[in-house]
């Protein structure tokens, strides 16, 4: 009886110390940075068929890059202004002591900021779609525009339309019949 308990303890004690070592190896080795910006694992990949299917010359790549990284640079300094800011709004929503009228001004604010942060956004993002477009002849801004119309559909197919808002500021709410009648109660 002692032997089998000694045995059993020291199973025990070695499976214990394996599944710690296995555990720090695994954390040593498989180490990944806090954040990366890595959308799409074929990042590559889908710039080259981009690349291949519009028939960009070596000229246009470089140039293409260079207008990539110039707007990478103006959207960085937003993107983090844009953290900052969500880190805060969730740091506003978990304070339990600061007064219920405070915490919706002050998020209101943090929501405005945000919308503002977003419109500068869209428009750097619209300035390096136009600039990015001027280095295009015809049959590219064609082939171009189809690319974007198939991404278009595909997006349409993955995501249903929202439903139109048509809640109490529209003036034919109150006049609409109602989807769904319950049945009388007899």
């Amino acid at each position: 009886m002692k032997k089998l308990s000694i045995l059993i303890a020291t199973i025990a004690l070695l499976s214990g110390i394996s599944v710690q070592a296995s555990e720090t190896a695994n954390t040593e080795t498989n180490a990944k940075p806090a954040f990366t910006m890595k959308r799409h694992p074929n990042k590559e990949m889908v710039r080259q068929k981009f690349e291949q299917r519009l028939n960009l010359t070596e000229k246009q790549k470089k140039k293409a890059k260079t207008i990539h990284e110039k707007g990478m640079e103006q959207m960085k300094p937003i993107m983090e202004q844009s953290g900052e800011i969500r880190k805060n709004m969730k740091a506003l929503k978990d304070d339990k002591n600061l007064d219920e009228t405070l915490k919706k001004e002050q998020m209101n604010k943090y929501i405005e900021e945000l919308k503002s942060l977003d419109k500068k956004a869209r428009d750097i993002r619209k300035e390096n779609s136009k600039e990015f477009e001027k280095i295009l002849n015809k049959k590219q801004k064609e082939e171009l525009s189809k690319i974007k119309s198939e991404g278009r559909a595909n997006f349409e197919k993955h995501h249903p339309p929202r439903p139109p808002f048509n809640m109490f500021g529209a003036p034919d709410f109150w006049n609409k019949k109602p989807l769904f009648t319950p049945p009388a109660i007899e």
